[in-house]
């Protein structure tokens, strides 16, 4: 008869967890004249300088975290995303211990260490080598074990040369590069990393990724929060999205990653732009038409789309561009497209409204949300019109390899077809 396995408890259990904090709102001060001033002493001349007649201050609660419960498992790297004051920090300084919460309970199963914001855990006026043993003592490590790390530390933090110097002088990416190589390489269990990270320059950021995955390979913990939803996809399996205090989602880090970045896209087939009689050149109107030239808000990978502009030129416009790019959610453009591509010479447009469709065959873009920028230029770098964060969302295939060998996973931005042969020699 074969024995039941008990499942391993998680390393992080989350439950119920909030946090309340009372806002106070001072009312605007009502400020008399002399004569009033003298008669309100007069009339109660023990008034204390703090207190009032009537009240000045109202008070409000405001719940930072609301019943957030959520579990993390040993070796796994769990992201957690949600907006400025969506409630990221709380949860990172309760899970750290800095803050006590109001209510719910939280099991952390092994030494934490945290990296939250840039500074944190050193001391300024003490050295960059003697807050590596003061963090280190921070975490519960012996002298004899930071010392037996320290070397290692100081190479990946790369800041040897300042090693001597109180901390208070180093920059902000000094202070990550030596922040993170401490949190990283005194062997806690769970390590938390906050967006600090974003300070260092990006050769540092990608040589912390790779840290971090090499953590996570050796079972340690790692929770991760970022607002960079491409990064969290490419570290995490999973993912908490926070909104305003609550859970909006707990999952698969692609899904959570979707509706972080479409919370505030609108479902929109048209959008018309207000004219403005000043411009010598405007758009006037902007949609998506999907391979049956219906107006849509999303369309299908590898499916036929075209976008459907319509413009005005009031002032006779020598060589006029219409350009068309689609960027990332956080800017990037990765395709651009103008009406000059294929023509030779761009004529003069004279005034009037002007309709153009420029479609976009078998586009093999991999699924996500991305936005599109139209823009009316002429030579010179004159810029008469732009218009920008205009959403396009490419949606995944209903099967795929990738869901079986992949985890369903999209890599890249570009999904094109590439011929593959195969031959067996032997």
């Amino acid at each position: 008869m074969n024995k039941e396995t008990t499942p391993p408890q998680p390393v992080i259990e989350v439950s119920n967890l909030s946090k309340t904090y009372t806002i106070s709102h001072q009312q605007k001060a009502q400020y008399g004249s002399l004569r009033d001033n003298l008669t309100t002493f007069l009339e109660k001349p023990f008034l204390r300088k703090n207190q009032t007649a009537s009240t000045d201050e109202s008070q409000e609660q405001f719940w930072a975290l609301k019943d957030v419960s959520f579990t993390v498992n040993k070796g796994e790297i769990f992201g957690v995303m949600g907006q400025n004051g969506s409630g990221k920090s709380t949860l990172l300084k309760i899970l750290s211990r800095i803050v006590d919460p109001t209510s719910g309970e939280v099991v952390m199963r092994g030494k934490v260490a945290s990296l939250l914001e840039v500074g944190t855990g050193f001391h300024p006026e003490l050295t960059g080598r003697e807050n590596v043993f003061f963090n280190g003592s921070m975490l519960g490590m012996s002298r004899d074990e930071v010392g037996q790390k320290f070397d290692e530390i100081v190479k990946f933090s790369e800041i040897e040369k300042f090693l001597d110097t109180p901390v208070k002088f180093y920059s902000s990416g000094m202070y990550v590069r030596l922040a993170f190589a401490v949190a990283a390489h005194l062997d806690p269990e769970i390590l938390i990393i906050d967006e600090v990270l974003a300070v260092g320059d990006a050769q540092f950021q990608k040589k912390c990724m790779n840290k971090i995955l090499s953590i996570a390979k050796k079972g340690k913990t790692i929770l991760f929060v970022s607002h960079s939803t491409t990064t969290v996809e490419s570290l995490c399996n999973r993912a908490l999205l926070l909104e305003k205090g609550h859970v909006k989602f707990i999952g698969e880090t692609e899904f959570a990653a979707d509706k972080y970045i479409n919370r505030e896209i609108p479902e929109v087939t048209v959008t018309e732009f207000e004219e403005n009689p000043k411009k010598e050149a405007q758009f006037l109107e902007m949609q998506i038409l999907n391979a049956a030239g219906e107006k849509a808000t999303s369309v299908g990978m590898g499916e036929d789309w075209s976008l459907d502009l319509t413009y005005k030129i009031s002032e006779p416009a020598e060589n006029t561009i219409i350009g068309v790019e689609i960027l990332t959610h956080d800017g990037n453009a990765v395709y651009m497209t103008a009406d000059g591509d294929f023509q030779k010479e761009i004529p003069t447009q004279e005034p009037g409204t002007y309709h153009a469709v420029i479609t976009f065959n078998k586009f093999h873009f991999n699924p996500g949300v991305f936005y599109i920028r139209a823009s009316i230029q002429s030579p010179g770098k004159v810029v008469h019109d732009v218009r920008e964060n205009y959403p396009l969302r490419i949606r995944k295939k209903a099967s795929d390899i990738r869901t079986k060998y992949f985890g369903g996973k999209y890599m890249g931005f570009v999904n094109d077809k590439i011929e593959w042969q195969i031959d067996k020699k032997g």
